[in-house]
């Protein structure tokens, strides 16, 4: 007589092999689907802590600093002491002997220290009184620009720095070029410094090319060619005294000083000199550090970072 099979005992062996294939899973490594989730969480804390942070790397930076000084008629040498400070020599004698007859003197400073603490008792600051100090502050106080400001740059862009307001009406420009002085009649004239930066021979090492200019005019719309498209550029008429241009080549920290000659003649007056609200002559001193330069590890930095 054949047996039949019993239902419960075909259950009890589902049942048994259900639970012995789930005991070689948890032997096996396997674990539930919360703990699961809480490993890859911890998983990817960890990840996320191990990465290093990017760095942003830095950009070129100038720091100018405008210096005004009253101009005193019986001491017209009084900013000469200042330059024994300053090493003149780091630009050519043939650019230099161009700067010096039409006004300029550009060299590089040699004890910062010094020649701060000499233009501070220059200005005179500790004579300036509460109204002088809001005129500054507004900007008013005089034609010349007035104090410090960082301009970030990128190598091969041109930067303009106006170094006074535009003198209002008509004014005749003189600049003493060869083989003879040149004049000419400008309307509202403002005077700047173009500046190019461009690499140095070194790895932090910096090349401004400065170039002396004349804005006059009125307002002209052109349309240019811009990163990605045409924009229009609203700018004045320029005259660019390519004959004048000079170069600062330095590292970071380096300190630079332009000024006027003593004799306070031609362009260098026109460009540095002006009067305050009082009608007292007045006289500026430009100062310029190189705040600023990236290493090799920034490049790097800012080219992955892209």
């Amino acid at each position: 007589m054949m047996l039949r099979p019993n239902p419960f005992h075909k259950w009890m062996r589902l049942i048994f092999v259900s639970l012995l294939g789930l005991g070689l899973m948890t032997a096996s490594g396997c674990l539930p689907l919360s703990v699961w989730s809480e490993k890859e969480s911890a998983s990817e804390n960890e990840a996320t802590r191990a990465l290093p942070l990017r760095k942003i790397a830095r950009t070129i930076e100038i720091e100018s600093n405008f210096v005004q000084i009253q101009f005193d008629p019986q001491q017209p040498d009084q900013l000469q002491s200042v330059w024994q400070w300053v090493d003149e020599t780091v630009i050519p004698l043939s650019t230099r002997q161009r700067l010096l007859r039409n006004g300029l003197r550009v060299g590089k400073v040699t004890q910062p220290d010094r020649v701060q603490a000499k233009l501070e008792t220059l200005r005179g600051e500790q004579t300036r009184g509460i109204v002088d100090a809001f005129l500054e502050s507004a900007e008013i106080a005089s034609h010349q620009m007035q104090g410090a400001k960082t301009i970030p740059m990128r190598i091969g862009k041109r930067y303009e720095l106006p170094v006074r307001l535009p003198i209002k009406g008509t004014r005749v420009v003189f600049v003493d070029d060869e083989p003879q002085p040149v004049g000419r009649t400008l309307f509202d004239p403002q005077f700047l410094f173009a500046i190019t930066p461009d690499r140095g021979r070194g790895n932090q090492s910096l090349t401004l090319r400065m170039r002396p200019e004349v804005q006059y005019g009125d307002m002209q719309q052109d349309w240019v060619q811009g990163d990605a498209a045409l924009r229009i550029d609203v700018r004045r008429q320029s005259w660019s005294l390519g004959q004048l241009e000079f170069e600062l080549t330095g590292g970071e920290g380096d300190l630079y000083l332009i000024g006027e000659t003593t004799e306070r003649q031609s362009l260098g007056r026109d460009m540095l000199g002006g009067e305050n609200v009082d009608q007292m002559e007045q006289q500026t001193v430009l100062l310029l550090r190189f705040a600023n330069i990236p290493t090799p590890a920034d490049k790097v930095a800012q080219i992955r970072s892209r």
